[in-house]
């Protein structure tokens, strides 16, 4: 069964083209995984090809085979350099250049066979012999390969995992109910034995299967995700809202009385202050009527008022003769407006 997989392997190699994604799968799209990938492979159709020319030089006893020696060279000198290819363009070029040396390859090789009575089965037994000599070099590559694979195959895993229990916790700071998502990504998780296991093994039906296993429980945990906030209900959402315009107007207030003992003309920012408690007002009555949209409305107008606070605040920065230091203190604190204000945007967006 080996020596029958190596022929259907190397059959390929006597009309030599370029190993493609459908000879083994590039997973997840990792350079360094598909430099060792292309690695293995195109030196099984290298030795392959010296095979090739070894037996066309024995038929033709020497005669008219330089350029296929030549092609041949071309050939190692570009394998040589498949390091230097950094990205999947890079590799994506090199294999274009690959492909034209062997179709020249390919050509000149069936040229000569044919004009040498060449026996196709005697030069496969020749190209499985010459694979089997070099069954250490070519079984060196291959576990370099499959070592490289895991290491990205699991790295890629871990992350995606990583990130998804750091969106949970996150979750959950925020008082979100994530029994269900978590459960989800644990099951997840679970995958990861058998997908090392699979690796280890070299199975690519089973890294398939496990992959798309894994694949579809993240679909479902993103979908549990984007629902949890739409569970969470309106009031509960607004009020946590209110709260944090109310925090945002009490500080305010503070600030004007502190900045009243610089004697500055704090007037504009007094009036925007007003415009803010009047929304704040509009926002807890709305509230506690129950009209969530009404409530909306006067948020958004209270998310206004804190923008304007916030240019407010940078207008008075930097008046002639203020200290620097109080001039920064300033500019963070508006900072800090609009950055709350954003983040009471976002909230009401997903309303």
């Amino acid at each position: 069964m080996r020596k029958l997989v190596l022929l259907l392997l190397l059959t390929s190699c006597l009309v030599p083209g370029v190993a493609t994604a459908s000879d083994f799968p590039v997973i997840d799209n990792q350079v360094e995984t598909r430099q060792a990938h292309l690695r293995w492979l195109l030196t099984v159709q290298e030795v392959s090809m010296e095979a090739v020319v070894d037996y066309i030089v024995e038929i033709s006893e020497g005669n008219g085979t330089a350029q296929l020696v030549q092609h041949l060279n071309e050939y190692i000198v570009g394998l040589d350099d498949i390091d230097s290819y950094a990205t999947h363009i890079g590799l994506n070029n090199f294999l274009r250049d690959l492909k034209d040396i062997t179709g020249d390859f390919r050509s000149e090789s069936r040229r000569l066979i044919n004009e040498h009575n060449g026996k196709v089965l005697t030069l496969l037994v020749r190209i499985n012999d010459r694979i089997i000599e070099n069954e250490d070099k070519i079984g060196e590559l291959k576990d370099q390969y499959w070592g490289i694979r895991k290491v990205n195959v699991l790295e890629n895993f871990d992350t995606r995992v990583e990130r998804a229990q750091g969106v949970l916790d996150i979750l959950e700071e925020r008082e979100y109910e994530i029994t269900e998502a978590q459960a989800k990504l644990d099951e997840v998780i679970s995958l990861r034995d058998d997908l090392a296991a699979a690796l280890d093994a070299g199975d690519n039906l089973e890294i398939i299967r496990v992959s798309r296993d894994a694949l579809k429980l993240s679909r479902d945990l993103a979908e549990i995700v984007r629902s949890l906030q739409v569970r969470v209900s309106a009031s509960r959402r607004l009020t946590r809202l209110v709260n944090v315009g109310e925090r945002v107007v009490e500080r305010t207030d503070v600030i004007i009385g502190e900045l009243k003992s610089l004697e500055l003309d704090i007037s504009e920012l007094e009036e925007i202050h007003a415009k803010a408690e009047i929304h704040l007002a509009d926002a807890k009555a709305k509230l506690e009527e129950g009209d969530y949209e009404g409530t909306a409305d006067a948020l958004r107008s209270l998310k206004d008022d804190m923008l304007e606070l916030r240019d407010a605040y940078v207008n008075l920065v930097f008046p002639e003769g203020m200290p620097e230091s109080i001039g920064a203190a300033f500019e963070a604190l508006g900072e800090k407006r609009a950055e709350t204000a954003g983040k009471m945007e976002e909230s009401l967006d997903t309303l």
